[in-house]
């Protein structure tokens, strides 16, 4: 069954009072009070949907002082009010719209005239306080988009700020500043291969911290124990010291872009250890470059000066030979003939030679080229 509208009767005559609760009963569940006082003391219990108040009261305050007050209340300032009263002239409506009435009936009046205009004016109300509601719940969402989309800048800005981190120390810093831009500090441990890093808001992070967060990597993805809160990722861990836990709609916002500050930290982290060990092996790289260089430099050298020393050790067998023939008083064929075999042999050795020169020559080109290669000065 329909729940009625309560309407309250304002008006000093008992007899008129009566008269309006009988008219209206059929379509309204309708109380009275005989003063403008005992009116403003029943807003807050009754709440009705509607007021009939008398303009003329005694003793006490009138109807126009009673509408004032109960306009000067915001709990109540929806209500609408229909004035009564036997006065009838301009002057008097607009008294009634300036405290704040809808409507003026003069008296006498007809209880279906009534019975309308309540209806209207309470239907009126209704749709006034759903439209409200849906203005304040869109302003509030706009607002809410207007903090989420600031927040968001701020962290668009630090993942900015991330790729300049050139070191651990600096990322982990650049993580805590971000997170000071929401106005929060907390703490930050970055992990790899190398050792492990812990940074606080307040600079170098207290041994105390250091074995929480050491903790807190075991409790997964994200836990939150009221202001405090963790987030984990493979190489990160961010701890925040201070949520604001009695504001949901900002937790929820802040436990996104911070999950999303802590993953693309994660990603950096991972990239610098990946550009370390690039650098790590560039220097071995270069170390063996060097080495290489060098060895193969004395291997050109010496190779160079057996070659040449090799040609002085022919030429000085020659001489020799040349000495014995004399001393052995060979004839001038057995000379020849010493002498031609001799030239045979060292054409074909000085032959060799000339074809590991070749070589000798690529190799020299290469040390060149490795010099260039690994930066040494030559």
């Amino acid at each position: 069954m329909h729940e009625k509208s309560k309407i309250l009767v304002v008006d000093d005559v008992l007899i008129t009072r009566r008269l309006m609760k009988a008219g209206l009963a059929h379509c309204f569940d309708v109380l009275d009070a005989e003063s403008g006082e005992d009116a403003l003391s029943m807003l807050e219990a009754l709440q009705p949907a509607a007021i009939v108040l008398d303009v003329e009261m005694q003793p006490g305050i009138d109807g126009f002082e009673t509408c004032r007050r109960i306009r000067e209340d915001s709990r109540f300032a929806y209500i609408p009010i229909v004035f009564v009263s036997a006065r009838e002239a301009v002057e008097d409506r607009l008294s009634g719209y300036e405290a704040g009435g809808e409507d003026y009936i003069v008296k006498p009046f007809s209880a279906l005239e009534l019975e309308a205009k309540l209806q209207k004016l309470i239907d009126a109300a209704d749709e006034r306080r759903r439209l409200n509601g849906l203005a304040h719940a869109a302003s509030s969402a706009a607002m809410t988009a207007m903090i989420s989309m600031s927040e968001m800048g701020a962290l668009l800005e630090v993942i900015k700020q991330l790729g300049a981190a050139a070191s651990l120390r600096e990322l982990a810093d650049a993580m805590l500043a971000g997170l000071g831009l929401y106005g929060l500090q907390g703490g930050v441990q970055l992990r790899t291969a190398a050792g492990v890093l812990t940074r606080s808001s307040d600079g170098e992070a207290s041994p105390l911290e250091v074995s929480v967060l050491d903790h807190l990597v075991t409790m997964g993805r994200l836990a939150q124990f009221k202001n405090r809160m963790v987030i984990n990722f493979p190489a990160v861990s961010l701890l925040v010291r201070d949520m604001p836990q009695d504001d949901e709609e900002r937790c929820g916002r802040l436990r996104d872009h911070l999950s999303m500050l802590a993953e693309a930290v994660n990603v950096h982290v991972e990239s610098l250890a990946v550009m370390a060990e690039a650098r790590r092996r560039d220097d071995l790289i270069v170390q063996v470059a060097l080495r290489m260089t060098q060895t193969l430099g004395d291997v050109d050298r010496a190779q160079r000066d057996n070659l040449v020393a090799g040609r002085v050790a022919l030429e000085g067998i020659r001489q020799r030979i040349d000495e014995a023939c004399v001393s052995m008083l060979l004839t001038n064929s057995q000379e020849s003939l010493l002498n031609r075999a001799l030239d045979e042999g060292i054409d074909a050795l000085l032959n060799s030679q000339s074809d590991i020169s070749d070589l000798q020559d690529m190799l020299s080109r290469m040390v060149v080229e490795l010099r260039q290669v690994s930066g040494v000065v030559h």
